[in-house]
């Protein structure tokens, strides 16, 4: 219980720090600009598409791409030495370090030199050692860990940044991102020539020609590489490619990802020591660049991971970074405390897992919202968030996930709990909202009441047969949804169903690690969609939507039959260009809309609530790039309210910053956020589901 207790300290520390939140925006606007720039320049959905082949094809044969690796290496005058464990890779750093009477040593920028703690490892043997990335050498100076893998010193501002310095220097240094750099310039330069050994880790390695694949910005990874005598290299076990042509299209991505740039100011190929043949062709090692060459392979449980079906997807990731800054989470907290206690961010959590135990990552897992940004982001399509709900899974529920989960797969009881709650909410109810709740988590909201209203009898018509699934929100909060979607669709001639044996999608049940709940309310709604056997089956929720797609067929293959059936209902209007047949409109005016997470990334859909919303009169309104999160995230804001806080309070400053009347989404999750947060602000605004706006159309048209 008492580390959850830290992590809660650090939560509520980390959004307090108003440095921290300005620099972390800051940063993660400044990547999202420099990004989407160039990648609407480039073919990036190729390049994403080719790298995740590489990754995945070379993941499958790390071993034998690690030692065709060393033979060439080796053949090139390097020394390969594999090491299983931290311990193995810190005896034979030392073993080098001693044998060349080394006393100070230059780094360039290596989380793999993190993961096995060498610098207080080399510090306690007397060793000097001094980063040369300006990142990592403020955070050496403040004796921190990189809060991000490519921009260590990220959660720090200029200001922060020049008042460290100006300690450390002994002399004012203004908050000026030039002069820093050229202050850190000046202290540098006598390091890198004083040196005994450089040590750097490495992006990749090629196994056809044993290079390493060194991608830097400062010019600090060259000097670290090729200055010393020498030279000291750390590779993990998953960095291996086959040939160089898949080098250079990773890195491509690579450098895409981490800096937003089509090519980065630095990419080294080293094969061996430095040498020439200038002189009677005769091979004479140890030119202007390093005498020796040592490689350091580490392998801390990645090979293991490399035959596990569900993790191996872990070691695609390229460390790019680049899922972090368009994480909610991160950029609410910060790596030093959304991540492992090595790498930082989701992906720091799943790496975790690898390279220490499920156990030590396990308490971190409630902290990502399965938004699946970073998995839309990702250059080589790592699926974090699955994969963070496999490990939930394997960790399995505690009592009170367990007994909620419960309440989700055994229908009656959601029913009996609704109706127990609906009279108990009485006292607080007004014009469908719950206000002035006693409770903490309800202060300044008015909470859309519960409202057990039944469905209304629709003329049943003859035309295909389409199965509305409500989703738990619909049936409990909002009915007026299944009712607008049941009068639209009946408008058209399509005969609607919406039957009672419908059980929850699962998606509860699924962030509440109860896999086997999960499987069990698929299996219920399978029957159902035989039962009925539909023309199509309609959501009116994106995480129910792509449950149905993408998680059923996978616990029960046989149910990818429905797949092509499956459509939201904004995408199915839009697609079949079911729009309305009169000029019968509401009345023009701007509406925001809130593109739901799962809507965005996992559906991948974009345009379809624009074109219906215009097609009904209004004018849509999209917020500005990069959209926001809400911040309900279903049973993420339940687990952790402060941090669902933290990004309403982004979502609602977008909200009121725009002209609209009126707010529009499709997802019952957003809608009870946005109903919920919104209600108190001086500035009127309607909300509703996309379906509601369309039916109120369909009404007016049904009147004449």
């Amino acid at each position: 219980m008492f580390p959850r207790r830290k992590k809660k300290r650090e939560i509520k520390k980390a959004l307090q720090n108003e440095n921290l939140k300005k620099a972390l925006e800051k940063a993660s606007l400044h990547h999202f600009n420099k990004f989407n720039t160039t990648k609407n320049e480039i073919p990036w959905e190729d390049y994403k598409e080719k790298a995740k082949a590489i990754r995945e094809a070379c993941v499958k044969k790390l071993p034998q791409l690690i030692k065709k690796f060393t033979e060439e290496a080796t053949k090139a005058g390097a020394h390969v030495y594999e090491a299983s464990t931290p311990d193995d890779a810190l005896s034979s750093i030392v073993k080098i370090l001693r044998q060349k009477q080394a006393k100070l040593i230059v780094k360039s920028k290596s989380m793999v030199s993190e993961e096995i703690r060498l610098n207080s490892f080399l510090q306690k043997k007397g060793y000097r050692v001094v980063e040369t990335d300006l990142g990592e050498w403020i955070i050496q100076l403040a004796k921190e860990k990189p809060s991000h893998i490519t921009a260590p010193a990220l959660h720090k501002t200029k200001e922060e940044i020049a008042e460290l310095l100006s300690r450390h220097l002994g002399k004012a240094v203004p908050p000026d991102p030039k002069k820093i750099v050229k202050l850190a310039r000046e202290a540098m330069r006598k390091y890198f020539m004083e040196a005994d050994v450089g040590i750097s880790g490495a992006n990749l390695a090629v196994a056809e020609s044993g290079t390493l694949v060194i991608i830097s910005n400062e010019g600090n990874a060259r000097l670290v590489t090729s200055l010393p005598p020498v030279h000291i290299a750390l590779a993990t076990t998953e960095k291996f490619v086959e040939t160089l042509e898949q080098a250079v299209t990773l890195s491509k991505a690579l450098i895409l990802a981490s800096s937003g740039l089509k090519m980065t100011s630095y990419v080294s190929f080293i094969t061996g020591p430095s040498r020439t043949t200038d002189i009677e062709k005769e091979l004479v090692v140890g030119v202007h660049g390093p005498q020796e060459l040592h490689i350091i392979i580490l392998d801390n449980g990645r090979l293991k991971i490399s035959q596990d079906k569900g993790l191996d997807k872990i070691l695609n990731c390229l460390k790019c970074g680049g899922c972090m800054l368009v994480c909610p989470i991160f950029q609410s907290l910060g790596g030093h405390v959304y991540g492992g206690p090595v790498y930082p961010g989701g992906i720091g959590v799943l790496l975790t897992s690898i390279t220490q135990t499920l156990k030590g990552s396990s308490s971190l897992l409630d902290y990502c919202a399965d938004c699946k940004k970073c998995e839309e982001f990702c250059p080589v399509g790592v699926p974090t968030g699955d994969i963070m709900l496999k490990l939930k899974s394997e960790r399995g529920p505690r009592l009170w996930e367990r007994t909620l989960s419960t309440f989700f797969r055994k229908k009656h009881l959601a029913e009996r709990a609704a109706k127990i709650l609906s009279i108990l909410q009485q006292p607080w109810k007004r014009d469908g909202y719950l206000k002035s709740l006693p409770f903490a988590f309800a202060k300044g909201k008015s909470l859309p009441a519960i409202n057990l209203k039944k469905s209304k009898p629709h003329k049943e018509k003859k035309g295909a047969k389409i199965y509305l699934f409500q989703g738990c929100l619909v049936k409990f909060f909002f009915p007026e949804i299944r009712e607008s979607v049941s009068a639209i669709l009946s408008h058209f001639g399509f005969h609607v169903v919406s039957p009672s044996d419908q059980a929850c999608c699962g998606a509860p049940s699924l962030h509440l690690g109860h896999k086997k709940d999960v499987h069990n309310l698929a299996l219920k709604n399978l029957r159902s969609f035989e039962k009925q056997n539909p023309d199509y089956i309609l959501t009116v929720c994106p995480t129910g939507n792509s449950l149905f797609k993408k998680l059923y067929p996978e616990l029960e293959p046989e149910s990818s039959r429905w797949q092509e059936k499956i459509f939201d209902f904004t995408e199915f209007m839009a697609k079949k260009e079911l729009f309305p047949e009169t000029k019968k409109t509401l009345k023009k005016e701007e509406v925001f809309y809130h593109y739901p997470c799962h809507y965005l990334n996992a559906l991948k859909l974009k345009d379809e609530p624009r074109i219906i919303l215009q097609a009904l009169g209004l004018n849509p309104s999209e917020e500005e790039e990069p959209f926001t999160c809400c911040g309900f995230c279903g049973v993420f804001s339940l687990k952790n309210p402060e941090i669902s806080a933290s990004m309403w309070e982004k979502k609602k400053k977008k909200i009121l910053r725009s002209e609209a009347s009126l707010v529009a989404t499709d997802c019952p999750g957003c809608l009870f956020q946005l109903r919920a947060n919104l209600g108190k602000e001086s500035r009127p605004l309607k909300i509703f589901h996309t379906s509601e706006l369309y039916a109120k159309v369909i009404e007016q048209i049904s009147r004449g």
